[in-house]
C-alpha cells in the first residue's frame, strides 16, 4: 500500500468516526429534549397539586376561624368550667391555624421553587431545540 492509499484509508476512518459521534450526539440531544418535556409536564402537575393543596388549606383555615367565632358567641351562655374548656379549644385551634398558615406558606414556597425549576428546564429545552435545528 502506498502513502496515498494509506492516507485515504485514515481519512475515511476519521470521517466514519465523526459520523458515528454526530449520530450519538443527535441521539443524546433528542433523548434529553424528550426527558425535559416529560419533566416539565411533571412539574406542571406538581404545581397544580400544590396550588390545590394550598387553596384547600386556606379554605379549611377560613372554616375553622368561622367555627371559632361561633364558639366564642355561644360560650357566653355556658358555665365557667365550660368556658375554660372552650378557651383551651380556642388555643388549640389557634395553634392549628398557625400551623396551617405555615404549611400554606411552605406549599407556596414549594410552588415557587418548582416554577423556577420549570423555567430553567424550559430554557435548557429551548437551547437544545435551537442546537438541533440547523
Amino acid at each position: 500500500m502506498n502513502e496515498t492509499e494509506l492516507l485515504t484509508l485514515f481519512v475515511g476512518i476519521i470521517a466514519l468516526c465523526m459520523l458515528i459521534i454526530t449520530a450519538v450526539i443527535i441521539f443524546i440531544g433528542t433523548y434529553s429534549i424528550k426527558t425535559m418535556q416529560k419533566t416539565q409536564e411533571f412539574i406542571a402537575h406538581v404545581q397544580s397539586e400544590l396550588s390545590f393543596l394550598s387553596t384547600k388549606a386556606a379554605l379549611t383555615l377560613h372554616e375553622v376561624n368561622e367555627l371559632l367565632s361561633q364558639l366564642k358567641v355561644e360560650s357566653k351562655i355556658l358555665s365557667e368550667k365550660s368556658k375554660l374548656s372552650l378557651h383551651e379549644l380556642h388555643d388549640l385551634l389557634s395553634f392549628l391555624h398557625d400551623e396551617t398558615k405555615m404549611l400554606a406558606l411552605k406549599a407556596s414556597n414549594g410552588i415557587a421553587k418548582v416554577t423556577i425549576g420549570s423555567l430553567a428546564i424550559g430554557a435548557i429545552s429551548q437551547f437544545f431545540k435551537k442546537k438541533n435545528n440547523p
